[in-house]
């Protein structure tokens, strides 16, 4: 018995000698620059792109959100929708959305619709 005591309190004691918080990793680090970057951009240049591709735009450059970065991945996806396309334009006032895990939004544009939640299912 005095054996497991011994072991409880050296693992409380480990517990307590961790740092309070860890430093962040590089991968870490990048991942919050490129969010702030995305947050800050404009609303119409968040419309020229996805999310997702910036993201792997910026990320690939270490976090370092670029001009010329985002710029090509704008200029990739703000190619228009080829005839037969299954893009739709998103209604004026925005519209909702049901994401494949279930859950139902309201988005003012579609581009990023449902990013957090394994993207959309079906329009609505």
């Amino acid at each position: 018995m005095r054996l497991h005591a011994f072991f409880a309190a050296a693992a409380l004691a480990a517990a307590f000698a961790l740092p309070a918080t860890a430093a962040d990793t590089a991968q870490q680090t990048a991942m919050k620059s490129c969010g702030a970057s995305w947050t800050a951009m404009s609303a119409a240049d968040k419309a020229k792109t996805k999310h997702q591709d910036y993201m792997s735009s910026c990320l690939k450059g270490g976090g370092k959100a670029q001009a010329a970065a985002a710029s090509s991945s704008m200029s990739m996806s703000a190619k228009p929708a080829a005839a037969g396309s299954m893009q739709m334009a998103a209604p004026a006032g925005g519209g909702s959305a049901k994401c494949k895990d279930g859950t139902t939004v309201t988005y003012k544009h579609r581009s990023g619709t449902c990013s957090g939640h394994g993207g959309v299912a079906t329009w609505m």
